[in-house]
């Protein structure tokens, strides 16, 4: 019989006790995992989110409102500015490509977003590409004559069950311009799965205020210029504008990161505490299974047993302990990560990817099984000591 036979005896032997060391183990490797997932979606969201543009244009705000509220729709809407402001960036020589952005109110939670086809149309820079699951996307209207034709991001359709076809509204004001589904699009895992949009036409018509103001308003200008060497004069053009402001992504992410970094630490606490306690308990089980084995080890060593194969039996047992609740972990961390990628897409606009595979898998497999040998290390070494005379004593 193997040493590998015998130590999975052992574990069956004390089933109950083995069961709940091994839970204790997976809900410690769950949570580490499912931390570290989360942790690494959430930065992975934020760069997805905010790469296809360099510079974003809206009215005096705070830049990280201007981002948020624009990219993630995560803040409010900042203030208005006039829709000049994206006609002077369009005949820009220095711009390839600046999209308008009218942040309104919501349908179901789900926010209005006036803009133009351009927001949609495909580049080689673009990370997103856009397409439809059915239907079509609208065409731009001209000012005075809005369409009211809709398209709705994935999870819009998914939630409201609304379809090509179907017309709605939210509130009594909007009773008079119901918006019409014309398109449904196709998931891109951002904050445009729960979004409404339609044209600036329609957006400006729907709003009372808008439609009496002869220069039109809007929230935001996505720009991207022609020459990288050309951001920051635009951003400094801009910034000094009396009517705006402009935002790098790139540093309002600086900034982010810095916040969640500052969680992270504490995080790292939490779980260095997660990992004492698992590793703690771990050796308490094993301990108390030493204890109640010490009759069955002298039994051994009266047979033959040598002391080193006693100690490696208790090593082997340990580490099947730890690997099984291990490979637990590893699906139940995946599991809470998934969840909470869910939870975390339906309040905000960030989208995780939780069942992706890195090398922090096998490393976090092999630093388990080291783990558990070091919580078995000391119940191994007083197995190995066992005095045979002492411990096949008769009973009293």
């Amino acid at each position: 019989m193997s040493l590998w036979t015998i130590a999975w005896k052992y574990l069956c032997g004390r089933f109950l006790a083995s069961v709940l060391t091994a839970i204790a183990v997976a809900l410690g490797v769950s949570l580490i995992l499912a931390t570290f997932l989360l942790a690494r979606g959430i930065r992975a969201g934020f760069i997805a989110g905010t790469t296809d543009y360099s510079l974003i244009i809206g009215a005096k705000s705070s830049p990280t409102q201007l981002v948020l509220g624009t990219i993630f729709r995560l803040d409010v809407a900042t203030p208005n500015m006039p829709y000049t402001i994206y006609e002077q960036l369009r005949d820009d020589a220095r711009v390839e490509r600046a999209v308008p952005v009218a942040l309104g109110d919501a349908y179901q939670g789900f926010r209005y977003l006036g803009t133009t086809t351009d927001y949609f149309a495909a580049a080689p820079w673009r990370r997103k590409t856009f397409s439809v699951l059915a239907g079509r996307f609208w065409s731009d209207d001209p000012p005075d004559q809005p369409s009211y034709e809709a398209v709705l991001g994935a999870e819009v359709a998914h939630r409201t069950g609304l379809q090509i076809g179907h017309a709605f509204y939210e509130g009594e004001e909007m009773a008079e311009h119901p918006l019409k589904v014309v398109g449904i699009l196709r998931p891109v895992y951002s904050a445009d799965d729960r979004t409404i949009f339609f044209s600036l036409a329609s957006y400006w018509d729907m709003n009372e205020v808008a439609r009496a103001m002869a220069v039109k308003p809007l929230t935001t200008v996505l720009v991207r210029p022609q020459r990288l060497s050309d951001l920051p004069q635009l951003h400094r053009e801009f910034s000094v504008h009396p009517e705006t402001q402009a935002a790098l992504p790139s540093a309002v992410l600086l900034n982010i990161f810095s916040l969640l970094s500052v969680a992270e630490e504490g995080l790292r606490f939490v779980l260095g505490a997660v990992v004492l306690i698992v590793l703690l308990y771990l050796f308490v089980a094993l301990y108390s299974a030493m204890l109640e084995r010490r009759r069955e080890i002298a039994t051994m060593r009266a047979l033959g047993a040598r002391r080193m194969t006693v100690l490696v039996i208790m090593l082997l047992e340990a580490c099947l302990i730890a690997l099984i609740g291990g490979i637990a972990g590893l699906l139940g961390g995946h599991g809470v990560a998934a969840l909470g990628a869910y939870l975390l897409s339906q309040q905000s606009g960030l989208a995780l990817a939780p069942f992706t595979i890195s090398i922090v898998h096998p490393l976090l497999v092999v630093g388990i099984i080291l783990l558990g040998a070091c919580a078995g290390i000391l119940p191994a070494v007083l197995a190995y000591r066992t005095e045979v005379a002492e411990n096949l004593a008769p009973l009293s």
